[in-house]
């Protein structure tokens, strides 16, 4: 590989075949990270060179391959400017593949300056991937819609993506993506201040980049497992692993990432009392901050964003208008006619229209204000019973809590039966305030996505994982679920019915394997559960409070429910139908 790329590098570019371009091209991306800094203009002039050879797939793909290298490198207007020609190009090839990814990858590139724009462009190429099932691409964009998701804080959701993007990644053999959704995860759990289950992740990233001898990876990681690190108050550790990841930076090129490091440091430093070395590394993160980014680069990528949407305004303005020609000049005579029976008509019966309209009208717009008086009625009665939820059983359950460990840790209890009948308490009341959220939630929500209801329900199995350990819980919700939007009532009512399922089976049934399937035809959504339990006798059962709410909760959102059990197991479906433009 290095003789290929002393050769791609060295060889004049106006000499350059599609072939020498295509191998450029198609590099490793761990390879063209590590060379960034030789790379990067030399992806500029193959891209000038295959645009005078017309071959125009080849000019985008070097222009990508650029706008990649100077991003790393910290110089983010190339990077954008490069980006936008791609895209352009692609786009008129109809390369949706490669759109997506372009698409996909200057949402992650504008996460820090502008967070909504970030993720219209991620999830626009997160949709055109999914319909291609372009899964290498795929696997990317999950890894980089979960960062936008941790960024704002939304942890579940970051999580979830973070491990398709894994679970993607495996499937695919990649191990060159497969230690960033490591990273990624164990990230999570430092957030979470869940070291010990982080530690691991950040193992197997290391090693993996080892094996591949992949700088830019290993520094990234370093960075994560010093942060860890800190955050767990193991602060030479962290010293330790920041040192490593800022010389791996700089020799590599990596300025941008070296500048966090040294920022990090710096305040490590400063929080330890070591002035000195607080100082010398800021001045170093000073020095290095300068050559990466300042304000005047900023506004620079600012004005090229918003020229970027102003080109692709004026382009489908353009194209609409001429449709609208087109249709006009097919349809001249027939609109002719038709103003002419219009006309009559209109001044036949004029006056009664009006009046009709008018009356129409009124009632509409007293409909509409009785609508949205109540609408803001019941949710200020939402907010109010919420608040009063949250301030007063929510504190009342917390105290029963610490008042049964106080009685637990204050006496010596010597009476087992005792003891079993506190912890019982104790966790109950544990479980019901995490009920009680749930519902608080659904209530501070007139409507909830099916992408908010999917990371409550793999939160939900993820506890039932640990808490059953010795039972193979699998979930298998379809895409194409997360764009459907159901009302409170309807989401909590699923997700309750399936808390009551999943428990029920995990009590009383004795299984070694549950599984939960969700998916959606054109008219409904069909969930199902099953388990190779011991089943029971479901006409005996018919009277028992949980299958009679389940039954209750499923008839209040006009969902069908049913339930089959025998000695090889219980199967529940449930069929909600889909209301129209949800």
């Amino acid at each position: 590989m290095r003789w290929i790329l002393f050769l791609l590098i060295s060889v004049p570019v106006l000499a350059q075949t599609r072939a020498q371009i295509d191998s450029l091209n198609k590099l490793r991306y761990d390879v063209k990270i590590n060379q960034a800094s030789v790379l990067g203009k030399k992806y500029v002039a193959y891209a000038n060179a295959a645009q005078k050879m017309d071959y125009r797939e080849g000019q985008a793909d070097a222009l990508a391959n650029a706008a990649l290298l100077f991003y790393y490198r910290g110089k983010y207007e190339e990077g954008v400017r490069y980006r936008q020609q791609a895209i352009a190009i692609y786009e008129s090839l109809d390369h949706r593949e490669k759109l997506a990814h372009e698409l996909a990858e200057m949402g992650f590139s504008m996460k820090r300056r502008n967070m909504q724009q970030a993720q219209n462009y991620m999830q626009r190429g997160m949709r055109m991937a999914q319909s291609g099932k372009y899964n290498y691409r795929l696997a990317g964009i999950y890894d980089n819609y979960g960062v936008l998701k941790e960024m704002q804080n939304q942890l579940d959701s970051a999580f979830l993506f973070y491990n398709k993007s894994l679970d993607l990644k495996y499937q695919l053999a990649d191990s060159v993506g497969i230690p960033y959704s490591l990273s990624n995860i164990a990230g999570i759990y430092v957030m979470r201040k869940q070291f010990e289950q982080a530690v691991p992740y950040y193992q197997k990233a290391i090693a993996i980049r080892q094996a591949r001898k992949d700088k830019i990876g290993l520094t990234e990681t370093y960075g994560n497992m010093a942060w860890m690190y800190r955050e767990s108050g193991q602060n030479e550790k962290a010293v330790e692993l920041y040192n490593k990841g800022i010389d791996l930076a700089l020799e590599s090129g990596y300025i941008h990432m070296a500048t966090l490091f040294l920022n990090d440091l710096s305040r490590l430093y400063e929080s330890r009392g070591q002035v000195n070395e607080a100082l010398k590394t800021a001045r170093l993160y000073s020095v290095y901050k300068d050559s990466v980014i300042n304000k005047e680069t900023n506004t620079k990528l600012a004005e090229l964003e918003t020229e970027f949407d102003i080109a692709r305004k004026e382009k489908l303005l353009l194209e609409r208008d001429a449709q609208v020609r087109e249709r006009n000049t097919l349809l001249v005579g027939v609109s002719v006619l038709a103003v002419f029976i219009a006309l009559v008509g209109y001044l036949i019966f004029r006056q009664q229209r009006l009046k009709n309209r008018q009356m129409s009208q009124e009632h509409e717009l007293k409909s509409a204000i009785v609508q949205i008086e109540n609408q803001n009625k019941l949710q200020e009665q939402r907010l109010a019973i919420s608040r009063d939820l949250h301030d007063n059983i929510g504190s009342q359950l917390t105290f029963i809590i610490s008042s049964v460990e106080n009685i637990k840790y204050g006496f010596a209890i010597q009476n087992t039966k005792l003891e079993e009948k506190l912890n019982n308490i104790s966790s109950f009341a544990r479980d019901t305030i995490v009920e009680l959220r749930d519902t608080i939630w659904a209530m501070n929500h007139q409507a909830i996505t099916f992408e908010d209801l999917r990371a409550r329900i793999m939160n939900f199995m993820e506890k039932a994982r640990v808490s059953h350990p010795n039972v193979n819980l699998a979930v298998n919700i379809s895409p194409d679920l997360d764009a459907l939007t159901l009302s409170s009532v309807e989401g909590m009512n699923i997700y309750r019915t399936l808390q009551e399922a999943v428990n029920n089976a995990l009590k009383y049934s004795g299984a070694t394997q549950i599984d939960i399937q969700a998916g959606a035809d054109a008219d409904a959504i069909n969930l199902v559960i099953r388990d190779n339990g011991k089943g029971f006798d479901v006409a005996a059962a018919d009277t028992g409070n949980g299958l009679r709410n389940m039954k209750k909760r499923m008839t209040e959102i006009g969902a069908k429910f049913s339930l089959d059990s025998s000695d090889l197991g219980t199967l529940i479906t449930i069929v909600k139908p889909i209301k129209p433009g949800a």
